[in-house]
């Protein structure tokens, strides 16, 4: 009597370990692309942003003859309430703030400040500039960056002087 070869159905424990370790091997490296896909996508969503900011300014300054005054204190809602006829005043991609500022120390008069930048401060220097954090349009610490694209000789105005007395109350 002769027997018969039964068929086993299904993987080895082997066979699934090889398996599991070749997807775990595929989705590091895809997921590491992505996250370098990411990062390009945030620095060129920056260069973007301080591209129409420049253009924003212009059309301010070609609007009213002078720049706007700056916010001293880093307070969103002062660019907002006048860059709201031009644009919604923007928020970097990783959530700190484009800030309109007066930056004579690292040689503009005018320059729209970004903090928080950690990693990106190169790569965002690399994409619109030379790649000298200390020269060009673009210019910073690593931590701390002013674009300073505008149009630099325009004479400032220092705003402090049109801040209007406290209003007077009549009894």
């Amino acid at each position: 009597m002769m027997r018969g070869k039964t068929k086993h159905f299904g993987f080895t424990l082997i066979e699934l370990l090889v398996v599991i370790s070749i997807i775990g091997l595929l989705s590091s490296i895809v997921f590491a692309s992505l996250d370098g896909a990411r990062n390009k996508a945030k620095v060129s969503r920056v260069v973007s942003d301080l591209q129409q900011l420049s253009l924003v300014l212009a059309l301010y300054f070609d609007d009213k003859d002078v720049y706007p005054c700056f916010d001293n204190h880093w307070q969103d809602y002062t660019e907002a309430f006048w860059s709201e006829p031009y644009i919604e005043w923007p928020r970097l991609p990783w959530g700190g703030t484009y800030t309109w500022h007066h930056h004579p120390s690292v040689g503009f008069t005018f320059s729209i400040s970004m903090g928080e930048l950690g990693t990106y401060a190169q790569s965002i220097d690399d994409s619109m500039d030379d790649g000298n954090l200390a020269t060009g349009i673009i210019r910073g610490d690593g931590t701390r960056l002013e674009y300073g694209g505008m149009d630099q000789t325009i004479p400032y105005v220092d705003c402090g002087m049109f801040v209007s007395a406290p209003p007077v109350t009549i009894e």
